[in-house]
């Protein structure tokens, strides 16, 4: 049996809820090494700058623009023939919210 290496921390990544990564971690959103200079949010981080891992990076990316494969609710249909595969010329899914699910562009 083959096994893949996987980078650091990738799998902390899976095991963690989703709900709670998205409801639970109010107290970390502002970033380290930043300052929000006034206003009565303001704030200036005691930490320096800490730059995202390759990892995160990826992990933002997918967020923001990931593609999670054709969407299989759009079936089959001769109208793409001739001029497009049927599949390939569907919609694809995406990670980023779009009516329906799906985008076309």
């Amino acid at each position: 049996m083959e096994t893949t290496a996987h980078p650091a921390g990738l799998q902390d990544v899976l095991e963690f809820p989703l709900v709670e990564a998205l409801y639970g971690r109010r107290a970390r959103r502002f970033s380290l090494g930043t300052s929000l200079p006034d206003g009565p949010l303001a704030f200036t981080s005691r930490h320096d700058p800490l730059p995202l891992t390759e990892l995160e990076q990826m992990l933002v990316l997918t967020a923001a623009a990931g593609n999670t494969g054709w969407h299989y609710m759009i079936m089959r249909h001769a109208g793409y023939a001739p001029h497009l595969s049927n599949y390939s010329g569907a919609a694809g899914g995406r990670t980023f919210p779009s009516a329906a699910g799906f985008h076309t562009s």
